[in-house]
């Protein structure tokens, strides 16, 4: 699940648009004239349990006590701008809030259990004390959701929380950990043969776009926006109003805003990408040597004469480098629950992901930690650790041995591991569409579940080792 925080202009238009009235009054007058109407049976309730509307594409499944729902929608958009009216006249006094679940939950996305994430969204929010209404819509192949509240509560206060991006986002992180929801964020995943109009091209749009930055020799962004007019994408720059250049990508006639499609394909962000990807192959591929190193002749091999005694040679030992040892981390750090083998990765300086509810924070959220070679001390941050960090070169040989080392002992006890196959090419690049790397744990556990896909699968191995570490109870000192 995922929350969108759009803007509204006005309580009646945007009750109009959540209820569909523009598109009911088209079908009634069909159906006045006796025309057959469409009634628009969607694949995901087949039209059933809808009986009120003509569109059956929206219903009314929550509201506070105070709203006359069923007086028609000026009543209800009279309702919820009430304590609007009681002070002066406020920008954006219209709340409006689309709550998007993936598709892999509609199974079990019903109406009661879409309620309870939209309150709780609410309370968690502190978006309370406030009118609202929760249209669920069936038009897409995912379910959602569209909560409308006044912007100013019964007190007269006004919600500032609707600008907070960064809350929203930990509340939704929040909310699909309690719900064991799906965090539905990448369209790469989405069956497009199941949607229509304008969505299916901006997904469809979002696949073709994926597979151009995949390309290896896209390495550049003038390569990159070449391959994509050959393609049939357009790709422009426009100022906006603030003096802000905004990125848009077209098919056809229509064209998106690069954040409607993915924040991942900002200009800046893909340069940075391309120019990680140059140095990558200009580490596989060294430039070539110019010059031409003299060629030496082997000096004659000198014969002993016979009144020289032979001794043998005596080789001296040489020193073996000390080994670096990352140290444990120290017990309880951060509050973080993290398990033995994510300790023992960690020691091996990959970077690992825990929950952490800092004092400050009202739920907690997702935080790397790595050990940073240049403090000598871990480090926690809400973000990746960045592709270029410090580690010693003398630490990443000594990894190298020691993997070869197990490698070997494994084939010499006749132990085999298998992992899954990605379609035989290797994936040059991690992190489109907001992606993690795999650890080898959880490519293990996927090889055993082909069937899955990998946000399913993902989903339920961070289940399997919460429980696991449930059932292993507390450490005892």
């Amino acid at each position: 699940m995922i929350a969108y925080i759009i803007g509204g202009s006005g309580f009646g238009g945007c009750v109009d648009y959540v209820t569909r009235r523009k598109l009911e009054e088209k079908l009634y007058k069909e159906q006045s004239k006796g025309l057959k109407a469409d009634e628009r049976k969607y694949e995901s309730n087949k039209g059933e349990d809808i009986i009120d509307h003509l569109s059956k594409d929206w219903k009314l499944i929550s509201s506070s006590g105070d709203i006359r729902i069923y007086e028609g929608r000026k009543a209800m958009a009279d309702d919820i701008a009430r304590p609007s009216r009681q002070r002066k006249p406020v920008k954006d006094p219209v709340g409006h809030i689309s709550l998007d679940f993936h598709p892999s939950d509609a199974p079990r996305m019903t109406d009661e259990l879409m309620t309870e994430v939209a309150q709780d969204y609410l309370r968690q929010m502190g978006l309370t004390n406030t009118p609202y209404i929760v249209v669920r819509h069936y038009d897409k192949a995912h379910p959602h959701c569209h909560i409308v509240f006044s912007r100013v509560d019964y007190d007269g206060k006004i919600l500032t929380q609707t600008t907070n991006f960064k809350k929203n986002e930990r509340v939704c992180k929040a909310l699909n950990l309690k719900h064991r929801l799906i965090q539905g964020r990448s369209k790469l995943n989405t069956d497009v043969s199941k949607l229509r109009g304008k969505e299916k091209v901006r997904y469809q749009l979002v696949n073709d776009i994926a597979r151009v930055y995949l390309t290896p020799s896209v390495t550049d962004w003038d390569s990159y926006v070449d391959l994509l007019q050959k393609n049939g994408i357009s790709v422009k720059e426009k100022i906006g109003k603030s003096g802000r250049v905004n990125l848009y990508y077209g098919v056809g006639k229509q064209e998106f805003w690069y954040k409607k499609l993915d924040p991942f394909l900002s200009r800046e962000n893909l340069e940075l990408k391309f120019k990680e990807r140059r140095e990558k192959q200009q580490e596989v591929t060294p430039e070539p040597k110019c010059v031409q190193q003299p060629v030496r002749k082997p000096a004659p091999k000198r014969v002993p004469q016979k009144s020289e005694t032979t001794r043998p040679s005596v080789t001296k030992p040489q020193e073996q480098p000390k080994p670096i040892v990352i140290p444990p981390l120290p017990d309880g750090y951060m509050g973080a629950r993290i398990a033995p083998h994510e300790l023992a990765r960690y020691q091996k300086g990959d970077a690992v992901c825990a929950y952490i509810c800092k004092p400050d924070e009202i739920v907690g959220k997702h935080y790397w930690i790595w050990y940073d070679f240049k403090t000598a001390k871990p480090r926690c941050e809400p973000t990746p650790p960045p592709a270029d960090r410090y580690i010693p070169e003398a630490f990443k040989r000594q990894m190298t041995a020691s993997q070869s080392a197990s490698v070997n002992n494994s084939q010499r006890a006749g132990i085999t591991f298998s992992s899954p196959s990605f379609g035989g090419a290797p994936i040059q690049d991690e992190g489109f569409a907001h992606g993690l790397a795999l650890t080898d744990d959880f490519k293990l556990w996927l090889s055993r579940h082909p069937d899955l896909t990998i946000e399913e699968a993902l989903h339920r191995y961070r289940e399997e080792q919460k429980t696991k570490q449930r059932r292993q109870g507390p450490k005892l000192h």
